[in-house]
């Protein structure tokens, strides 16, 4: 069974540029008017109706291109005239192919801008200027390669919870994370530029949010797989400090060995990636660089990256030694080099089924050898002892024996670690999804591995509105129940740094201690029965893992 390519990139591009977070619902609902905030930017000319506020494409940075490409993020040009806020703006450039996935030549396909470093603001319809409601930030996930803030409709969250929703974009790939040791000089010594852009989205929301009725000083910083690790990541950026309060990281930890790049490595990487452009070689760095310039944007993000990712060779990876990121993340935990803010963290129980499932809509995973195949171009060195203990056939079907090997090397055994690492420096609460029915809108196909709890399956019960690979109108009663627990906890979490609430109420929760450092418990958060479990190490056998830095 093979999605023909093009279909199978379109599908995976839509998901990632699609529109869920636009307003239509709040524009055409009854009682629906027009609001202008005043931004220090200009002003912005939104909709208030009686379901939440919106205030879509706002500029928080200047364009990224021509001359500003490869350089930190610029204030942008200050406007008069009200900004049309009620329209959503594009993502951020980004490219995906489904045959690099099986490692062969890969035919991209693209989507987004490079004028992309714009938010959105969502809001409950009570709020008002100078209120100093929670404000939560999202950070989108899709590996640093693809996603954008168009993804997601946060005002059901904003309304229900009383908290005011950021969402911006940053940039991705080659655009955002091309390490260069003449770009890198130009830009101040930064190579991980995508961070930068969360970071002056931060900036923003301190300068800006008073405005929309939030707090800049009770903000959350939250995201799902690489938006969990550009969270995790931001904990021990040091020019993040006093930019965020509290953090959530879903289904991210970014603290094992391949989480982030040496500084080296990187930058030798970059310079192959400007020889593959056609950029020589044998050029010396500064006038690489100018060649890189000088192409097209669509040109530069028309190649695979040169270094291993997040997820192997399939995403890109931030580097570690770099002004943004001076020491790798476990460095800066176990040197106590972390913003001392309450973390609330966790993993879904198969988040490699979506991964298993996605590569076997390209014709693989169908066989012994592309399995091998599969597991090396995810674990680089580390492959002949990653098939040695998931072999093709631990599992009834080597789908699934992947995608065991990808839930607990990728997800569970470092999210485990790392509250178990954060625990002693700060409070942490962890919790493990666990719903084996999530709701899915992957096409329903013969020989797929079952989803159950897979990888992002959460973001439909946080978030409580559809987005590409879920709605929660197809949830069953049990499982509404739990999506507005596991809201009320987000809002209590972001509006006192403890997601505890009152007992009795639909769909709550048990008590929710902090983690106790050699004593962990994690919340496993399942349709008509959540409560506190024993961390699942030997389920997902880290003692295999811990050796190995994950």
């Amino acid at each position: 069974m093979r999605l023909p390519a093009l279909l199978l990139a379109a599908l995976l591009l839509g998901a990632c540029d699609g529109d869920p977070g636009g307003v239509r619902h709040l524009v055409g609902a009854p009682g629906a008017r027009p609001l202008a905030i005043d931004t220090e930017g200009g002003p912005v000319q939104g909709v208030a109706a009686p379901e939440g506020q919106a205030f879509l494409n706002i500029p928080f940075a200047a364009p990224p291109s021509g001359a500003r490409r490869w350089l930190p993020p610029e204030a942008p040009e200050p406007w008069s005239a009200p900004r049309d806020a009620t329209r959503l703006g594009p993502g951020c450039l980004q490219n995906f192919s489904p045959a690099y996935l099986r490692g062969q030549t890969a035919t991209w396909m693209q989507a987004g801008e490079e004028d992309c470093l714009h938010l959105n603001v969502y809001a409950p319809a009570s709020a008002r200027p100078g209120e100093r409601r929670p404000v939560m930030v999202w950070l989108y996930g899709g590996g640093l390669v693809v996603g954008s803030n168009r993804q997601y409709d946060l005002s059901r969250l904003a309304e229900r919870q009383g908290v005011i929703l950021v969402a911006p974009n940053y940039r991705l790939g080659a655009l955002g994370f091309l390490a260069h040791p003449a770009l890198r000089a130009a830009a101040g010594g930064a190579a991980n530029l995508g961070l930068l852009d969360q970071q002056a989205a931060l900036r923003w929301v301190q300068r800006n949010i008073a405005r929309f009725g939030g707090d800049p000083g009770n903000v959350t910083l939250f995201g799902e797989s690489a938006g969990a690790w550009s969270t995790c990541l931001q904990l021990v950026a040091p020019a993040a400090e006093g930019l965020f309060h509290r953090a959530i990281l879903q289904s991210g930890a970014c603290q094992t060995a391949f989480s982030t790049l040496p500084l080296a490595e990187a930058e030798a990487a970059g310079l192959a990636y400007a020889a593959a452009l056609g950029c020589g070689a044998s050029e010396p760095p500064h006038r690489q660089a100018e060649c890189l310039r000088a192409q097209t944007a669509r040109a530069v993000t028309g190649q695979p990256a040169a270094a291993r990712g997040m997820m192997g060779q399939t995403s890109w990876g931030a580097v570690a030694g770099d002004t943004v990121l001076p020491l790798p993340p476990a460095e800066a935990i176990a040197q106590g080099r972390v913003h001392r803010v309450p973390v609330l963290l966790g993993y879904n129980a198969d988040e490699g089924r979506l991964f298993g499932a996605l590569y076997r809509l390209t014709g693989a995973l169908f066989s012994e050898d592309s399995h091998r195949h599969a597991v090396t171009r995810l674990f680089g060195p580390l492959a002949p002892q990653a098939l040695a203990a998931y072999p093709p056939g631990l599992e009834a079907d080597v789908a699934l024996s992947f995608s065991r090997l990808v839930t607990d090397a990728v997800f569970a055994c470092p999210t485990l670690a790392l509250a178990e690492a954060l625990s002693p420096l700060l409070p942490v609460r962890a919790y493990l999804f666990d719903d084996p029915a999530a709701p899915s809108r992957l096409p329903a196909l013969p020989l797929l591995p079952p989803l159950g709890a897979y990888h992002a399956a959460e973001i439909a019960y946080v978030l409580g509105t559809a987005w590409a690979l879920a709605d929660p109108a197809a949830m069953q009663p049990a499982q509404r129940d739990l999506s507005a627990a596991m809201q009320a906890a987000w809002g209590r979490f972001a509006a006192r740094g403890d997601p505890d609430g009152p007992a009795g109420s639909v769909g709550a929760l048990p008590a929710w201690p902090a983690w106790r450092p050699g004593a962990g418990r994690v919340m496993r958060l399942r349709p008509g029965g959540s409560g506190l479990v024993p961390p699942p190490l030997g389920a997902h056998r880290c003692e295999r893992w811990a050796p190995l830095g994950f």
